[in-house]
């Protein structure tokens, strides 16, 4: 069950990788502005969220056994060099936004920085946009955290329905190891009756036979007695 949990973290990691890759490598560099600067909150977040499933795939990879964890421990430093990578372009990226404007203001001189002016409600604007993205962000970022709650907590259902299954086929065992011993201490018990028994009966054919013996002796020792008073007369 750590396997598929594991499995699904990788692949919603892929995905977020994915898609901050391509707006760093493919979007960014059309953008400009608050659109520009949009594009770049966007992929922090989408790095954050990678970050935090690697964190969340390390403490699924210490429940896996054997072949799994040694195969699944390797991507795991690949996937924490790929982050780090990706937050460093990230940075670079948004320093080259600074640049970008402050060349841009030069090159267009007061005239630009008036009409920048003019436009400031449309800059308010983009604001708020760009505040109901972020609001949305983050209800997708708790509902994904509420999944994987979901999940951590469904496997912890399933793992004590597991050990409650072991402990009663650990307590069936022992009942039967219980009665097993039972059964041999009562057949233990049959045999010393047995061999006492038979030492009682070897105990009488001894008596008997010294019994038997005695008497042929007595009755030999009077036949010879009156054999000899009848040749002494």
């Amino acid at each position: 069950m750590s396997l598929d949990l594991f499995n699904n973290y990788e692949s919603e990691y892929t995905s977020l990788v994915a898609a901050a890759r391509n707006r760093l490598t493919a979007t960014l560099p059309e953008l400009s502005g608050t659109s520009r600067s949009t594009a770049l909150r966007e992929t922090d977040r989408e790095l954050e969220d990678a970050q935090e499933l690697v964190g969340q795939m390390e403490m699924e990879l210490l429940s896996l056994q054997g072949p799994e964890r040694s195969r699944a421990a390797p991507r795991m430093r690949q996937y924490k060099a790929e982050v780090e990578q990706l937050k460093r372009e990230a940075r670079k990226a948004a320093q080259g936004l600074g640049s970008y404007e402050n060349n841009r203001r030069a090159l267009l001189g007061d005239a630009a920085a008036r009409m920048g002016e003019n436009s400031a409600s449309a800059e308010d604007s983009s604001l708020d946009s760009d505040h109901r993205t972020r609001l949305l962000s983050g209800n997708e970022r708790l509902e994904r955290g509420s999944q994987r709650l979901q999940d951590s907590h469904r496997i912890a259902i399933e793992t004590e329905a597991v050990g409650a299954n072991i402990l009663n086929d650990l307590r069936a065992q022992r009942e039967q190891i219980v009665n097993t011993r039972d059964v041999l201490l009562q057949g233990e018990s049959h045999i010393d009756r047995s061999q006492r028994t038979l030492r009682t009966m070897t105990r009488r054919l001894l008596t008997n036979k010294m019994i038997t013996t005695g008497l042929i002796v007595v009755g030999v020792s009077l036949v010879l007695l009156i054999f000899y008073i009848k040749l002494t007369r």
